[in-house]
């Protein structure tokens, strides 16, 4: 069996049997490396729910995250090893002890439902068709919430072209006009929370395209920018992702979960998600 295949099995598992034993899980699995089985089934797909009493087995110098719903708490597991979850923590029955820690950020268990259920289900969509690739004008942020006051605009299509941005409030008032050379650039002035504005991106010879945004409430961007400055590790940056989308930034999210996949391709799910 190949080893897509393999997780889509393991996924689908963990889920029918969660909704047969109507137990719920403690936790997931936010990050593995080399050699890692779940109940003997090989490779657990990512974000993985796990009930209490599943186990882990870890090879020489492979690597595991696992992250408590409920506390917060994260393990990380170390090979070679043989390890059981229970509703308290991950406790080792051969090898090193777990070390544990909390995170800046608490998973919400329906967005961690969601995503590893969407995870799971793009493993089916790897051999769909590439989507085609992007039409001239605004790329980020097009039609949706952000989880930032100063974002890096992002424009579509020629990379090595100049582009002028405008950036106009909801009502008109012009807030920026500028150009790059390149398809971004970072804002150097903050925009307002809570508001609506409309921006244009275009090269010398072509018109100019609009798109439409929204920045999130003040709170929801305070929460948004201090997880990012907490999220140094893999699993920090998961957590991140699905803060994002928990937030109502869901451009935002896939861009996290787009980085990620740049990073881990040996985890085919990010990409999915990034769609």
């Amino acid at each position: 069996m190949r080893p897509v295949d393999r997780a889509l099995c393991i996924g689908l598992f963990f889920l029918v049997s969660l909704a047969a034993r109507g137990a719920d899980p403690v936790a997931f699995v936010s990050d593995f490396r080399g050699e890692v089985a779940v109940n003997g089934a090989g490779r657990p797909a990512f974000l993985a729910e796990l009930l209490p009493g599943t186990r882990l087995v870890l090879g020489r110098d492979a690597s595991a995250s696992v992250m408590y719903v409920v506390a917060g708490e994260e393990f990380s597991l170390k090979g070679p090893g043989e390890f059981v979850v229970t509703r308290q923590g991950v406790k080792a029955e051969k090898g090193s002890a777990p070390a544990s820690r909390i995170p800046a950020v608490k998973a919400n268990m329906a967005i961690l439902v969601q995503t590893s259920r969407a995870a799971t289900a793009s493993l089916r969509m790897r051999s769909a068709p590439a989507p085609r690739s992007e039409k001239a004008g605004p790329a980020y942020p097009v039609g949706a919430k952000i989880a930032t006051l100063q974002p890096t605009l992002r424009c579509a299509g020629d990379a090595n072209a100049s582009h002028a941005v405008v950036v106009t409030t909801a009502a008109g008032k012009e807030v920026f006009r500028g150009g790059t050379k390149g398809t971004s650039i970072r804002l150097p002035v903050r925009l307002a929370a809570g508001q609506g504005y409309a921006w244009t991106c275009a090269t010398g010879t072509g018109e100019p395209a609009e798109a439409r945004f929204e920045t999130l409430p003040a709170e929801a961007i305070a929460t948004a920018e201090k997880a990012r400055a907490a999220a140094r590790t893999f699993p920090d940056r998961v957590l991140l992702a699905m803060l994002l989308q928990e937030l109502g930034a869901a451009q935002d999210s896939r861009e996290a979960w787009a980085q990620l996949a740049g990073e881990r391709p040996d985890i085919p799910e990010l990409a999915g998600l990034a769609r």
